[in-house]
């Protein structure tokens, strides 16, 4: 809290204070206190200076107060104490006189009597009754939104939510009673026919009815939802054209004797399978996505983080200062930049010192500091002062769903948007990791790695569908990304060898190619213009790059796909290392605007980890608290990560800047909750991603002077070009099909390679040119064996 505001606030609970201990005085003294304007008309003398003037400011101030100032004073004593006196709000100055109008108005609803005569005569004579209560709402909404802003806000939206939803409630309600109704009214109507049909029968031991036999019309009316069932043949020759079951009956008890009635007349055999169902369109799915992902509502923590109070700011500019005199350096605290970790104490020198004179005492700031691991930041953007970060005892929690509900993020335009935390100000930080376009993550074990890790795929998962997302995610630990297994973003399972995630960093590269190839077909530079481009696409443009998709009813718009690598030392030190590192370089290299970005992480930020190669490729980074400065530099080419506190507190750097923040923390339970809800929506691995794996990632030969091409795959560099395509016009005869997926799948080659070979085809005669959408006519016959 500042300065200002505290002795403000301070002020009106003195003057609440003294208005309350004369107001109870006047009250209770009343009828005894002198009038002193009659006495000193009449009996003057008797009255002194002191006892005139005294017994006159307390009958006035009675007369316009009364008992009700205890209820603001207590109420405002109770919230400074414990509310107001540990943050820094401008409404908090309002408080005082919000309290004491709330008061004042119920007081003269519920008990006037509280109220001086002057205040009572004053409303009266002024406000009616519907006056008062409004202004008792008022100001009462006024109390609430200025002291509980955030929990009143959440209690308004909640409340709006129930009347929302509140008629759709009721209508179900009404459609289940009426139901009822019309259920008990069949039953009794139909009551006295059973009773003389079946107690004759029953008294002579027959059965009055069949109940195989056709429904009532009654029974038909409430089965008229289902679906039409085909015509089959069915028992006893009942003629069905449909069969519905109303979604409300079943939540009436006595519906098993309709329900053994309809299952009788359905046909006893076994029915055929379903046939497989096509694909929802994106726009419903994507409605289907976000209606699962806003159903579930991390728990937000209800610890209540303490805010250190004036005392123990005061405290460290004290120790900093005396240290900084005991070693004769000019400079004295101008600001506190507080945070939720760190609070950044501004040091301004004096005239002719040096900035290296304070950074020389860093370790005896430290240690007048009781040991705390400071930082000294400059220069401070923006200032002309010395930053020296102390850490915060205690430190607050900053949990994801607290960063979620942000306006930062909710209403963030990135592309794909990334909750990092709060940075070392307070301040919500949101970043693009389309916009990096590669990140690079280091921290020792429990620096807060892996937790940052679940909190960037929840940030993406919160905003990204399957239609707009996919995920390839690498864990060698086999621990920690093992929750998203079922998520339905996801293009094949979560890997944990060496060996696929070799395979599969392969096939993320012709993915890669892939995409470029269809990019210059449409002559646009990323898949934000490809995308764009594809609503305004004729059949010509769509017939173009029909070849470069697997399968014809497979939307031709590319999603962005995100692949995380985690404990990348695990597998960069492995047999298949260096195929995985050129993988990786090649991908960081081109696949930005491809629509493919890199997350790798690792506890091991050494030069034979991380080399330079890979560094120059990953522009941001992130360092969570390393073991030496030898690391800090390898990750961030600067010292200072080794200094970081851990458990969240991390640097993130990206251009040329360092900005030190703070990660949020996500519980694996609020995970599982979320996982386990997106898990209703199936997963639809990519087929041919799935096959290339299972191939063991078979490719092209690649251009002798391309970027990587020292690494080749020996099955791909012993085949001739000519034997390739009779093996390709053997497999296109055969099949009486011709697609470029299916050749790259037959002869475990790339795209362009497969896209080729039905190019030349066509130029043989072989097959048919493109026709929109159909597939290519095979002009040759099948061949014979």
């Amino acid at each position: 809290m500042s300065g200002l505001n505290s002795k403000i606030l301070k002020a009106q609970l003195l003057i609440l204070f003294l208005l309350t201990a004369v107001s109870f005085f006047a009250f209770y003294y009343h009828d005894s206190l002198p009038d002193n304007f009659m006495s000193i008309t009449s009996d003057g003398g008797d009255v002194g200076f002191f006892s005139y003037y005294g017994t006159s400011f307390v009958s006035f101030i009675g007369y316009y107060s009364g008992p009700w100032i205890f209820f603001p004073f207590i109420s405002f004593a109770l919230l400074y104490t414990f509310l107001f006196s540990r943050r820094d709000y401008k409404l908090d100055l309002l408080n005082a006189v919000l309290l004491s109008g709330l008061f004042l108005s119920s007081s003269m609803i519920f008990y006037p009597r509280f109220l001086g005569e002057g205040l009572y005569y004053l409303f009266g004579s002024y406000l009616n009754q519907s006056d008062v209560y409004f202004l008792f709402a008022s100001f009462l909404i006024g109390t609430l939104a200025c002291s509980f802003r955030g929990d009143f806000k959440d209690a308004i939206v909640g409340i709006g939510g129930f009347f929302r939803n509140a008629p759709a409630v009721l209508n179900r309600a009404w459609n289940v009673w009426s139901q009822l109704i019309d259920r008990l009214v069949y039953q009794t109507r139909n009551l006295s026919d059973k009773v003389r049909k079946n107690v004759p029968s029953k008294l002579s031991g027959q059965l009055a009815w069949n109940e195989k036999e056709k429904p009532s019309a009654f029974e038909q009316s409430m089965v008229s939802e289902a679906a039409p069932v085909k015509e089959e043949p069915v028992i006893r020759k009942v003629p069905v054209q449909e069969v519905k079951v109303s979604e409300e009956i079943v939540e009436v008890k006595e519906e098993n004797s309709i329900a053994s009635k309809v299952k009788s007349i359905l046909p006893t055999s076994k029915p055929s399978p379903k046939p497989k169902v096509n694909k929802a369109s994106g726009e419903q799915l994507e409605m289907n996505y976000f209606a699962a992902v806003s159903t579930v509502s991390m728990k937000r923590q209800n610890q209540q983080n303490i805010q250190p109070d004036s005392e123990y700011f005061t405290d460290i500019i004290n120790r900093i200062e005396a240290t900084l005199a005991e070693y004769k350096i000019d400079g004295e605290i101008v600001n506190i930049l507080k945070g939720p970790v760190v609070d950044t104490f501004e040091l301004n020198l004096g005239p002719g010192v040096k900035v290296s004179k304070v950074t020389n005492t860093n370790k005896e700031l430290s240690m007048a500091l009781l040991g705390a691991p400071i930082r000294i930041v400059y220069p401070m953007v923006g200032k002309t002062t010395v930053g020296i970060e102390v850490p915060r005892n205690p430190r607050e929690i900053i949990y994801l769903d607290e960063v979620l509900s942000t306006k930062e993020f909710k209403d963030t335009k990135h592309k794909l948007p990334i909750a990092m935390g709060k940075n070392a100000y307070g301040d919500t930080l949101v970043v693009d990791l389309a916009a990096m376009p590669h990140m690079l993550v280091a921290g020792a074990t429990g620096a807060g790695k892996s937790v940052f890790i679940n909190a960037l795929l929840v940030s993406l998962l919160v905003k990204k569908s399957p239609e707009q997302m996919k995920l390839i995610l690498i864990d060698p630990k086999q621990l920690e990304l093992a929750l998203y297994q079922k998520l339905p973003h996801l293009i094949m399972p979560v890997l944990t060898d060496a060996k696929s995630a070799a395979i599969s960093l392969m096939w993320a590269v012709q993915e890669m190619e892939r995409r470029y190839t269809i990019l210059k077909e449409f002559g646009v530079r990323n898949i934000e213009g490809f995308n764009e481009k594809l609503k305004r696409a004729d059949g010509k443009m769509l017939a173009d790059i029909k070849q470069y998709y697997e399968d014809d009813g497979e939307n031709y718009s590319l999603t962005y796909l995100v692949i995380i690598v985690d404990e990348f030392a695990d597998l960069i030190l492995t047999k298949a290392g260096k195929e995985i590192e050129s993988n990786i370089n090649r991908l960081a290299a081109k696949a930005r605007a491809a629509g493919i970005h890199l997350v790798l992480a690792t506890q091991r930020p050494s030069v034979d980890v991380i080399t330079g190669t890979i560094k120059s490729n990953f522009p941001t980074r992130v360092s969570f608290r390393v073991t030496a400065s030898q690391d800090s530099r390898t990750i961030l080419n600067t010292v200072g990560a080794e200094l970081l506190l851990g458990k969240g507190d991390m640097l993130f750097k990206q251009g040329a800047q360092s900005i030190r923040c703070h990660s949020s923390f996500v519980d694996e339970e609020e995970i599982e909750v979320l996982t386990e809800r997106l898990s209703e929506i199936p997963v639809d691995f990519k087929t041919e991603a799935m096959d290339f794996l299972e191939n063991g990632g078979n490719q092209e030969p690649v251009d002798e002077y391309a970027f990587g091409s020292h690494i080749t795959s020996v099955n791909d560099a012993d085949v001739k070009d000519k034997n390739l395509f009779d093996e390709a016009v053997k497999i296109v005869a055969q099949h009486q099909s011709a697609s470029a997926s299916m050749l790259q799948r037959r002869l475990r080659v790339g795209y362009n390679r497969a896209a080729n070979l039905i190019e030349e085809m066509e130029a043989k005669g072989i097959v048919g040119p493109a026709e929109g959408s159909k597939r290519r006519k095979v002009l040759v016959p099948p061949m014979q064996d």
